[in-house]
């Protein structure tokens, strides 16, 4: 998948996300906060502006793909994008 296309997905995501939080009121806010930091995180590592607790989010998330064998050891989740 293109750098792009998956950036975009990234966004929309966002949007779809704060958009619950807006439109559902506070029975689903603790889930749609949820997905928006971790497409939060992505985007900013795509734009390579990921902070500490982004490394640390991702990171994690990338052990656990790993460990599941979602991923092969030496992979990581950016491993599928194209430039």
């Amino acid at each position: 998948m293109k750098k792009s296309d998956f950036r975009n997905f990234v966004e929309e995501q966002i949007n779809i996300a704060a958009g619950r939080i807006i439109d559902k009121g506070t029975s689903s806010d603790g889930i749609a906060l949820g997905r928006l930091n971790v497409f939060l995180a992505l985007r900013r590592a795509l734009d390579s502006k990921a902070t500490p607790e982004d490394i640390g989010i991702l990171g994690a998330f990338n052990d656990a793909c790993q460990k599941l064998a979602v991923l092969d050891p030496n992979e990581t989740i950016f491993s599928g994008l194209e430039a």
